[in-house]
């Protein structure tokens, strides 16, 4: 089967069809449906503009839309903007659609716009938004905005990102909102994603989306298995094929990075990590859905930093299991290390002020094209960083963490099995679903 796009992945899950008809369109109906799955993901919250929000990598783009997006060729076209930005003395400028509302409406103009794409240059759209030059009011025109830079075309394909989609001042992980054709719940251990009749875009076919916590990794092939729901996670069963079951390669989601910190001593330095996730043995963990993972450098596997906790965040249990597997083969007597799991504020507070040993967590690519990975990588270590990049020509991500205070480990790939009624996969994007007559 051929390998999908991130983004026709995430267009899969939505994917509970409806009658099949050809094309893409707004407005569509008829519509309902319900598509049930388990993610080994937090669910408290999500934030299309976190570069370390694997949740938001899967479905940021079913909450919140961008100004742009680009289509099969690249090619950007308005999505909440009311056209191509144009050129204008000074820079360029681009106008938002009218009469846009939220999810749960709220109105939308300019001022959130504004307040959208400074939230996203704080953390995930650095390295996209920065190169724009500082973003301002039109002072004649409440609904358009200008940039300094002056190319229209270089402007429309930044903000064609998820890491730049627009939401309403003073969004909230746990309350989110958005233009996007599904509104979001978050519940406990729970993301309900529901067809949101608001949507600036076209409100999606699907009735909702139900995402449940799972437990560990063979909690999604047991419910799958079990009938209980529609998509597994990372793998197709766990005792016997599911009848009609389809296997699929949703491609990448990020990049799975270890950090070391202060508390790691000499072995905190630029560089080590890297190092250290180089002599991994090759394909050793593949079976936890990483790849391009070891085999990279030689040398031996092992921490020689004091004993020391492995963190990640709490309810990441998929990134938890990859933790284990590290630390087992880090681990030397009298330099063990121990898997925990802490609150994401805590591990935020942590990681800005270096004030742990080592910590495992995920960065989106930043945007598309060949740099977007080392992008998000080097956003990951530090937004300023991103802000005027040193990109390697190969693009790969492990060039520029080289020179950083953390390692790639793997790509994080999105893997499993779904039901036969999900169907034409590489053609989906959230807003076009089909269902079998």
């Amino acid at each position: 089967m051929t390998p999908l796009t991130r983004r026709a992945f995430t267009g899969a899950l939505a994917a509970l069809a409806l009658a099949p008809r050809k094309g893409i369109a707004l407005g569509r109906k008829p519509y309902g449906g319900v598509l049930k799955l388990k993610l080994p993901w937090p669910l408290d919250g999500i934030d299309p503009h976190a570069i370390d929000d694997a949740v938001a990598a899967l479905f940021g783009p079913a909450i919140a839309d961008p100004l742009y997006a680009l289509d099969p060729a690249g090619r950007p076209y308005p999505a909440l903007a009311a056209a191509l930005p144009e050129p204008v003395k000074g820079g360029t400028r681009v106008a938002v659609r009218p009469n846009l509302l939220s999810g749960r409406g709220v109105a939308l103009d300019a001022r959130d716009v504004l307040a959208s794409l400074a939230r996203s240059e704080r953390a995930g759209g650095a390295g996209l938004i920065a190169p724009l030059g500082k973003p301002a009011p039109d002072p004649k025109d409440a609904l358009a905005i200008t940039f300094t830079h002056p190319d229209p075309s270089f402007v429309a394909e930044r903000l064609a990102s998820p890491l730049t989609a627009v939401v309403p001042r003073g969004f909230s992980r746990g309350k989110p909102d958005g233009t996007g054709a599904f509104v979001a719940e978050v519940g406990r251990d729970q993301l309900v994603l529901r067809r949101n009749l608001n949507a600036a875009r076209g409100a999606a076919l699907l009735e909702r989306i139900e995402i449940r916590a799972a437990l560990d990794l063979k909690d999604a092939l047991r419910a799958f298995e079990a009938g209980e729901i529609d998509v597994s996670w990372l793998g197709e069963f766990l005792h016997k094929p599911r009848p009609g079951a389809v296997k699929f390669d949703g491609g990448s989601l990020g990049w799975v990075l270890l950090r070391t910190g202060k508390d790691a001593g000499p072995w905190g330095a630029p560089g080590v990590a890297q190092k250290l996730v180089d002599a991994l043995p090759a394909g050793r963990l593949s079976h936890l859905g990483l790849s391009n993972a070891g085999g990279v450098g030689q040398g031996d596997p092992a921490w020689g930093g004091e004993a020391a906790e492995l963190l990640v965040v709490e309810g990441a249990v998929h990134l938890e299991q990859i933790a284990r597997e590290l630390s087992a083969i880090f681990s030397r007597p009298g330099h063990e290390l121990r898997v925990a799991s802490r609150p994401l504020a805590e591990l935020a507070y942590r990681r800005e002020r270096g004030r742990f040993a080592l910590m495992l967590d995920v960065a989106r690519p930043a945007g598309t094209g060949p740099g977007a990975a080392q992008l998000g990588v080097l956003t990951a270590e530090n937004p300023a960083l991103a802000r005027k990049p040193t990109l390697t020509a190969s693009g790969t991500p492990r060039d520029v963490a080289a020179t950083l205070s953390l390692g790639v480990v793997g790509q994080l790939r999105a893997s499993g099995a779904h039901v036969g009624s999900l169907r034409d996969l590489g053609a989906l994007d959230w807003g076009a679903t089909w269902r079998k007559p």
